[in-house]
């Protein structure tokens, strides 16, 4: 075993970069829909181990980048599905969307591994503390790297267990992925810490012993908390199924509306006339709705009041809606939004009550940096949408205040705050993407933000994965991917009081950053 596990080290010293390549790839895995998050500890310690041994800096920092190419590349491979659609006119930005996009997330990890290797000693345990720290900064700065795109923290991979998601409330999903690749890179540092025998203790029992106290910390407050209903309020989740290619097909805009009025009708009578709620919210999925269609077309809006005007309760219409506002006075383009609006009935004629602007866009998909200027067209086949103002709470007459996060939005924490909302909705089209991983990753990233902020979200995706999740991450109701219908559930209730994230926001994430620089330096001071 010895000399099996010395060959071991001296094929990825050999070949640090190829291996850090295959234990990124290896730890991509780790994410949703597989979670095997044993292969991120092998992925973690294979990488931490590269590192170990290397002197110059930016042999370090390729190394790390490697590292990060391999999990980008493998577990970010189907976002190259939403070019398919449209292959003859897209083929050739295939390789950026497989590669390009991997490159540009590495970035942050690169200057990691430069960092790590420029401060600290070879074959130290300094060195690894320190670049598992600045491993944890560098996915925080994904955040904000070239617009940002923070898909897949190394703490999504506890998205299997509703228990391990719940440290999210906490400190968010970035103080859970600082734990996490200290958990997952505990064996490495046990290891090297093998000459210490009190600090080689010291590790292994606080490895697993903060592991235990936060599973333990998990489980109880779901047990505390179980899930409670509102007796007034009922949410209908439509899912209308369909595909990407025959969604943006303007011939069939009307026939694409009149699909979910009738499935929204099929939730209506499994309510009832007699039904239990005061007020029903009927979610559709992002840009379900063409703004032209609903006030050009009187078919449109005629089937939403003869729909929704005769129920004996109270009733709004909450969809993601593309709309055109003005031009651009510049270009002289039309301004679209990817906006989502609550429509009530007044009169017999449908309008307006709350509206959001979609504010973070998706480079490439929904604008293109300095398009103006260069006069190009994104991958979505127009000039592009504009940004909202930012988040906001959406005050209703019929249902409880409520904010919004369209698509993309949700994968950031800081985009579900939400102070004087009582739930969130989140509104998507993954069908792009088609039945990859890209859909239950974007479900697990969803549930942290529900556990972050305390508040149930009912999540409407033209294809999938559709459901309504309750304050505490947990699935109450959902629709799998690539079936068409509804959620019928009543609004689960608000967290029995704030969490600790919505407080404290990061300040508990940046506390571990510190000490782990602490420990670093202390090791180094010690030449450990």
């Amino acid at each position: 075993m010895t000399a099996l596990w010395q060959k071991f080290q001296d094929l990825i010293h050999t070949r640090p970069k190829l291996s850090c390549f295959i234990a990124g790839s290896l730890a991509s895995l780790a994410m949703a829909p597989t979670f095997f998050w044993p292969l991120l500890m092998l992925g973690l310690c294979t990488a931490a181990l590269a590192m170990s041994r290397i002197e110059k800096p930016m042999r370090g920092a390729w190394c790390t980048f490697w590292f990060g190419m391999g999990f980008f590349i493998f577990g970010l491979y189907w976002i190259a599905n939403a070019l398919l659609i449209k292959i003859e006119d897209y083929w050739w930005v295939m390789g950026f969307a497989i590669f390009g996009l991997p490159l540009l997330l590495s970035i942050c990890w690169f200057i990691a591994g430069w960092i790590t290797v420029r401060l600290s000693k070879p074959q130290t345990l300094a060195r690894s503390f320190l670049w598992l720290t600045l491993l944890a900064l560098a996915e925080y700065g994904r955040a904000f790297n070239l617009t940002g795109f923070p898909w897949n923290l190394f703490g999504y991979t506890w998205g299997f267990s509703d228990a391990l998601m719940q440290g999210a409330s906490l400190g968010g999903a970035y103080f859970v992925t600082a734990l996490t690749i200290f958990w997952m890179a505990s064996p490495l540092l046990v290891w090297q810490a093998f000459a210490h025998k009190k600090l080689r203790y010291a590790l292994g029992i606080t490895a697993i012993a903060s592991f235990a106290v936060y599973f333990a910390y998990g489980a109880i407050r779901l047990a505390s908390h179980p899930t409670e209903l509102r007796d007034d309020v009922g949410i209908v989740i439509v899912q209308p199924n369909l595909s990407q290619d025959e969604k943006w097909e303007a011939t069939q805009a009307l026939g694409h509306f009149m699909r979910h009025i009738r499935i929204m009708e099929k939730a209506i009578a499994e309510i009832g006339t007699d039904g239990p709620y005061k007020s029903v919210a009927f979610v559709w999925p992002e840009t379900s709705i063409d703004e032209s269609l609903l006030f050009g077309v009187p078919a449109a809006p005629k089937a939403i009041v003869d729909t929704l005007s005769p129920l004996p309760y109270k009733t709004t219409l909450i969809s993601g809606i593309w709309r055109e506002d003005g031009k651009d006075p510049v270009t002289a383009r039309p301004r679209y939004f990817n906006s989502i609006s609550g429509l009530v009935i007044k009169e017999n004629k449908v309008s307006l009550e709350t509206l959001y602007d979609k504010h973070h866009l998706v480079p490439f998909g929904e604008f293109l940096p300095m398009e103006q200027t260069f006069n190009l067209t994104p991958v979505v086949g127009f000039a592009g949408f504009q940004w909202g103002t930012g988040p906001k709470v959406l005050q209703s007459e019929i249902v409880p205040p409520y904010a919004a996060m369209i698509c993309f939005e949700a994968v950031y924490p800081w985009y579900g705050a939400s102070e004087g909302a009582e739930w969130l909705i989140n509104t998507s089209n993954d069908g792009w993407y088609g039945d990859t991983p890209g859909p239950y990753q974007h479900l697990t990233m969803t549930r942290f933000r529900a556990i972050e902020q305390g508040k149930p979200i009912a999540r409407s995706a033209t294809t999938g994965i559709s459901a309504m999740i309750d304050a505490y991450g947990r699935v109450v109701q959902k629709l799998p991917y690539l079936e068409q219908g509804y959620v019928l559930s009543a609004l689960p209730k608000t967290a029995s009081s704030p969490t600790v994230y919505t407080i404290t926001k990061e300040a508990l994430f940046f506390i571990l950053i510190l000490l782990g620089c602490g420990i670093f330096t202390h090791f180094y001071r010690k030449g450990i």
